[in-house]
């Protein structure tokens, strides 16, 4: 999950290499003033356009690998789970950790903050969380809340590719 100090980071990098930030830095700091949590996706293909994010990288990697029938994790993730109850709970459970251990192989040949950013953009800590919770409280409620939200992290990262 992107944050608004992590665009900050990321704009003031891009300015550092030449790229005129005015306009994006202007508006993410315009929602940090006000408070707002929400992330403009056009500063985030903004961003993406002059530098490619790790995360749009590693989204674009499991599609391929789908595309090439080599995996299913990315059809896991971007179908859509119209009734919690009806749901396979091992599918889900299987889902997030697959998931997990992509985020890590991926990582590993990322450096320093680059792998940094990664891990907390791909919600590995989260994806975590929510499976120990699974664990203790055998409730799966917050992994298919998760699951969602990958999904949509997802969509969004291949929209702005």
């Amino acid at each position: 999950m992107l944050k608004s100090q992590d665009l900050l980071l990321l704009l003031s990098e891009l300015r550092k290499n030449g790229v005129d930030v005015k306009e994006p830095l202007l508006q993410v700091t315009k929602l940090q003033m006000s408070g707002s949590d929400s992330i403009p996706v056009n500063v985030i293909k903004f961003i993406n356009d002059n530098r490619p994010l790790e995360i749009t990288k590693f989204y674009e990697q499991l599609r391929k690998s789908y595309n090439a029938k080599r995996s299913s994790l990315y059809s896991n993730i971007v179908r859509e789970i119209k009734d919690p109850s009806s749901v396979n709970p091992l599918d889900v459970l299987t889902t997030l950790s697959s998931l997990n251990l992509q985020i890590l192989l991926f990582a590993k040949h990322l450096e320093g903050k680059e792998a940094t950013m990664f891990l907390s953009h791909s919600r590995g800590e989260e994806i975590t969380r929510v499976l120990n919770n699974y664990y203790i409280t055998y409730d799966l409620e917050p992994c298919v809340k998760l699951l969602e939200l990958v999904r949509s992290d997802c969509k969004v990262f291949q929209s702005i590719k």
